[in-house]
């Protein structure tokens, strides 16, 4: 049988070959900037040696639905932050992370707030809590910079606002692809904008949908204060469409966006989820963290104007495997396409995509008992694969009936990585984990106060799923786990010839 997306992909290629040629080598596509004054790129010039970075600044999003522009808060939100810098163990081998102490602190964007003191050792946790409508701004300087991480998170078991909620926090970006929402009556998105920067900056939000991209003039030129934090709501750009994918640019400077999706159905509370920025477009993207349990969705988009030819799968702890329905499915340039997932069986998966064309994508699993009772629901991204080390800090040692488990996806080759979970008590252990080609594992991180992955060998993605169980059924949450980044590399200034 012919593959049709080899086919696709082989014709879209002999047509555009020609034009295409020039701006396969723009600058948005190169590995490297070019050393103008050489007039060569930096692989055939002189690298320094590879620095520690020196400063690390997650950012939080804060209270999602508190502080949307042109409207009074509605209700009390309350979320909790927890910080830690990578313990030694878990830096990859032959990493140094310079002279110092260093520390790691946090505080508000806009200032203000009462926060923990900061704490100078590695692995060790410093928490806060924030009610008001601002930004927490997570910073590890000197020594405890390299392998700083952050995660927001709210658990709610009463009321309107039922549901689980966590966030892996990330640096400021110029550019975001985010994936979440839905048009159900109740279902509201809020975006949220944090500018860490000295100076104002300039947002366009762009969103794409099913029936292709939606031109708002309410999503262009949004201007974020400097340092602080701007939260608009989704349906004000793209109203009822069903099926939203939000693009983030910045100009003049950097943002965290954060997308916050919940949903109350009349009175029924169905729950919510935060996401993050997804991987970058690209022809192929893997989903870690997928534990389907009922309802469930593929969400793909397409930010060209090329339709795409997608191609999906899942992986699972005995390799990969089809999907019940027809895996290729073709989805308009521009726009955006749900895939059911609902007809696997229940289990741990993750997802692989591919496609002829650049596509982003992220899946949505629900929990929900039976019709007309609560439910929850939890969004996992795409992610691109760890190459130094990922880690997350864990609400599971300060709170009471969580659980935690981190999934991990191996894809193309067989993989290992060394997995560093450090306890509420301070105390570090390690192992590793050896999994198959296009294949998932899964390890329990009960009584983690953090934990880290280091990869060995293959291709490998990590997100942590975080769950409880009330009256009303279970809660989730995921967490994609991101790539840090440990060093810097200067390169040299070289003096211009006459």
């Amino acid at each position: 049988m012919r593959d049709p997306l080899r086919s696709a992909a082989l014709a879209r290629a002999v047509a555009l070959l020609a034009a295409g040629v020039g701006l396969a080598l723009g600058a948005t596509y190169l590995s490297a900037p070019i050393n103008v004054a050489q007039g060569v790129s930096p692989a055939t010039a002189t690298r320094t040696h590879a620095d520690p970075v020196t400063q690390t600044q997650p950012i939080c999003p804060g209270p999602e639905a508190l502080g949307v522009e042109g409207l009074p808060d509605s209700s009390a939100q309350a979320v909790s932050v927890a910080a830690a810098a990578a313990p030694l163990e878990s830096l990859p081998s032959g990493f140094v992370t310079g002279p110092g102490v260093g520390a790691l602190t946090m505080s508000g964007l806009p200032q203000g707030g009462t926060w923990a003191a900061p704490v100078t050792g590695r692995g060790q946790v410093v928490s806060g809590q924030v009610s008001t409508a601002r930004s927490v701004l997570v910073t590890g300087v000197g020594a405890m910079a390299p392998g700083t991480v952050a995660t927001q998170w709210s658990w709610t078991t009463t009321g309107n606002g039922r549901g689980l909620v966590t966030t892996a926090c990330l640096p400021a970006a110029a550019s975001s692809w985010l994936i979440a929402g839905g048009a159900e009556p109740g279902r509201l998105e809020h975006l949220v904008l944090t500018n860490p920067g000295p100076n104002p900056v300039t947002v366009d939000v762009s969103v794409l949908g099913v029936n292709g991209r939606i031109d708002s003039p309410d999503g262009l030129g949004l201007v974020v204060p400097a340092q602080a934090r701007t939260v608009i709501l989704l349906d004000a750009i793209a109203g009822s469409e069903p099926s939203p994918v939000v693009h983030v640019t910045v100009r003049g400077g950097k943002v965290a966006a954060v997308l916050n999706d919940t949903w109350l159905d009349g009175v029924v509370p169905r729950g919510g989820d935060d996401v993050v920025p997804v991987a970058a477009p690209a022809r192929e993207q893997v989903i870690a963290g997928v534990p389907i349990q009922g309802h469930a969705i593929l969400r793909v988009a397409v930010p060209g104007g090329s339709e795409a030819v997608v191609q999906s799968q899942v992986l699972t702890p005995g390799g990969p495997r089809p999907l019940p329905v027809d895996g290729v499915t073709r989805v308009a340039g521009f726009s955006t396409k749900d895939i059911d997932l609902s007809s696997l069986p229940p289990g741990a998966y993750a997802v692989q995509v591919r496609a002829d064309v650049p596509v982003a994508a992220a899946v949505m699993v629900e929990r929900r008992r039976a019709a007309g009772a609560p439910s929850d629901l939890a969004w996992s991204g795409a992610s691109p694969p760890i190459r130094a080390l990922a880690g997350v800090a864990l609400p599971t040692s300060q709170v009471k009936g969580l659980t935690q488990r981190l999934d991990l996806a191996a894809t193309k080759d067989p993989a290992s990585v060394r997995v560093t979970t450090v306890g509420a008590g301070g105390q570090v252990s390690t192992q590793e984990v050896a999994m198959a080609a296009d294949s998932v594992s899964t390890l329990l991180l009960d009584g983690s106060s953090s934990v880290w992955v280091t990869p060995l060998t293959g291709i490998v993605r990590a997100a942590v799923l975080t769950s409880a169980t009330d009256a009303g059924g279970e809660l989730l949450s995921l967490m994609p786990l991101a790539d840090l980044t440990l060093s810097t590399t200067p390169w040299p200034l070289r003096q211009l010839r006459d």
